[in-house]
């Protein structure tokens, strides 16, 4: 039974498309299939394309995969030693490093690390690579010396509700998806916290708006019954953050998630198939400095 390409929303999906209609377009339609080795030319190399990540992001998702596998030995009972942790964060990126120097991730695209730098030849300084994962590092050492994990490492984890899994919430009538880095339930409270390994994010209500929508669901729980906490790792012995979701975040977040859906559903010719209009009713960004760090520059018609 062949894949249905269904229609959803996230806060990623609406960042990239309001960033550049046409890289949406690559990102979600072109490179739909081209995880077959079958798939024609076009499509299996847009599908290449959209699985890279500059060093940034991986930097990120790195540090998020490895807090991700320490708290699930947490609740196994069978707690990793910082060291252990710290080997194996310094291990996928060494790894992931030289796969993605042979390009491999074009026999695995899903499954092979694949870093923008290396796909356009960006013209990195080997100390810059070390840099990154001495940062990376960083921001590890910095979550497992915060008295947030020292907390969990005390905890049998029956309290914990989630730990990156990637869920899903109906809000009318559209699949939306959310993919919490932690949550647990402390004295009739959910908690969720929200790991992050740059410097202060923007739109952070709106993140956290959605991810109160979904708890609210979820765990039925109230408004009151929701605390939400942002943890920057690049700080030394890191503090949550508290980002209040009141009432009128939640009326922000809904409405600003119906006029994103509205916008993506004006482009598609069928939306109940989630078929698109032809590509050119995909605009392309006007900013062009967004044109130089795109992963499917190789591909896009701006530049032929």
């Amino acid at each position: 039974m062949a894949l249905e390409n269904v229609f959803s929303w996230s806060k990623s999906r609406d960042e990239q498309f309001r960033e550049c209609q046409r890289r949406y377009f690559y990102d979600k339609y072109a490179s739909w299939g081209g995880w077959d080795r079958k798939a024609p030319p076009e499509i299996r190399l847009a599908y290449v394309l959209k699985n890279l990540k500059n060093r940034w992001a991986w930097k990120g998702e790195t540090v998020h995969h490895v807090i991700e596998y320490a708290l699930k030995a947490l609740r196994r009972g069978r707690p990793l030693s910082a060291e252990a942790v710290q080997e194996l964060l310094t291990g996928l990126m060494r790894n992931d490093y030289r796969s993605s120097k042979t390009k491999k991730y074009y026999e695995d695209p899903k499954n092979s690390a694949g870093l923008f730098e290396h796909e356009y030849a960006k013209g990195v300084p080997e100390g810059a690579w070390k840099k990154l994962h001495d940062s990376a590092l960083d921001c590890l050492k910095n979550f497992l010396n915060s008295k947030l994990y020292v907390e969990l490492s005390a905890d049998e984890g029956a309290s914990w509700l989630a730990i990156e899994e990637l869920e899903e919430f109906g809000f009318e009538g559209t699949k939306v998806y959310v993919k919490l880095d932690f949550a647990r339930r402390k004295n009739g409270v959910v908690e969720i916290y929200d790991w992050k390994t740059g410097k202060a994010a923007d739109e952070t209500w709106l993140q956290m708006g959605v991810y109160t929508i979904y708890a609210m669901q979820k765990w039925k729980v109230t408004l009151d019954q929701v605390k939400t906490y942002l943890l920057y790792l690049s700080e030394p012995s890191p503090q949550p953050v508290s980002e209040a979701v009141t009432e009128d975040v939640i009326n922000r977040t809904q409405g600003f998630m119906a006029q994103s859906i509205e916008g993506m559903r004006a482009l598609l010719s069928d939306p109940a198939k989630n078929i698109p209009k032809p590509r050119e009713n995909f605009k392309f960004t006007d900013d062009t400095r967004l044109c130089q760090n795109c992963n499917f520059y190789r591909i896009c018609e701006k530049f032929r």
